[in-house]
């Protein structure tokens, strides 16, 4: 024994050096959400746990398409804590049962990579549905930039009134990218201030040429509110013809073409304590009574808290000849649980 123990003092420190390791482990690696309507976006928490006896360095994370991760808290967890991922699938285009993987690679020996995975059915939503994500991605700002009382008395529905000396600081609130279309009367101070906020790097900010009084030279009253009021119309004004325009020009005929407008039909106190940027406000209540000041051949969006009564007014306007109205799937809860409250309290409220 005495020529044996020399021998087994190495076999041991090199037993220990062998179970001194980090080990990830997630308690819940597959999470079946049952079924959702297409659109309707699944989250899930996993918490990832260091079961080892050395620091967990979690070094990279990949996620199969469809489905989106948060940051972590932290990339390195230590013995016995855990860490939080937060996982968000967007259902929207697909169907059946659908399987995302999320890869997450570590510094553990056994398990340099762990697969996590998000697993339902993903049923067909209504023709008159449209999800938060197709919503978000059509969305844009159409910002007035005349006085208030000019604003008040005309202006292009889903308008936000913000003044020229404000728009730097509205527009720091949203997303970069916003699609922003700016317009005055008569494209005098849109136009250079367009120019300037791209040359800041607000590259989707365009001007609309000619302002509201082309507009209403090429359309007449359409999409602009108190449409049977007079609105008096200075002198026809002709913009580059036969030039060569800037990118951030927005001709009349584009923003006819992009036209849409979202229809909150909660509460004015739900509505004015945060709403989606450029929505306007019609309670479901009171929906047949002023229906008649939405265009009826424009594309709607309605929405309420959680998609309830947004299905049943948007249903009410297809039954009453507003054919291209649409329910945005799991109301406003389902826009911020996608995007957070991006877009959601307007600049001018």
């Amino acid at each position: 024994m005495k020529k044996l123990f020399p021998m087994l003092v190495p076999f041991v420190a090199l037993s220990i050096c062998a179970i001194a390791a980090p080990v990830i482990t997630v308690s819940e690696p597959v999470y079946d959400f049952g079924s959702v309507y297409e659109g309707i976006a699944v989250a899930k928490t996993f918490v990832i746990e260091n079961a080892g006896n050395e620091v967990l360095e979690i070094t990279g994370i990949r996620a199969s398409c469809g489905c989106t991760t948060a940051d972590l808290e932290t990339n390195e967890v230590n013995p016995g804590e855990s860490v939080d991922l937060d996982v968000l699938v967007n259902t929207t285009s697909f169907s059946g049962t659908i399987s995302k993987t999320i890869t997450v690679t570590s510094n553990d020996p056994a398990t340099p990579s762990l697969n996590l995975r998000v697993t339902g059915q993903v049923l067909k939503s209504y023709a008159h549905s449209i999800s938060a994500s197709d919503a978000q991605y059509l969305l844009y700002l159409l910002v007035d930039l005349r006085t208030a009382e000019d604003y008040e008395a005309h202006h292009l529905l889903g308008a936000v009134n913000i003044l020229p000396e404000d728009l730097a600081d509205a527009l720091a609130d949203l997303p970069q990218g916003t699609m922003t279309i700016l317009y005055d009367p008569d494209f005098g101070t849109s136009e250079p201030l367009a120019a300037s906020l791209r040359s800041d790097g607000y590259y989707s900010v365009y001007a609309l040429v000619g302002g509201l009084n082309e507009w209403i030279y090429q359309y007449g009253m359409k999409y602009v509110t108190n449409p049977t009021e007079p609105y008096e119309l200075p002198e026809r004004i002709s913009y580059g013809a036969g030039e060569i325009t800037p990118s951030y020009h927005m001709q009349p005929n584009d923003v006819d073409y992009l036209f849409y407008l979202y229809v909150d039909v909660r509460t004015p106190d739900e509505y004015a304590a945060g709403h989606i940027a450029g929505a306007i406000n019609i309670p479901y209540a009171q929906l047949e009574a002023q229906a008649d000041m939405l265009p009826r051949t424009a594309p709607l969006v309605t929405y309420d808290q959680t998609g309830a009564y947004g299905d049943a007014a948007a249903l009410w306007l297809i039954n009453n000849d507003f054919g291209n109205a649409q329910s945005m799937l799991g109301g406003l809860d389902e826009w911020i649980r996608q995007f957070g409250v991006s877009y959601h309290t307007s600049p001018s409220s």
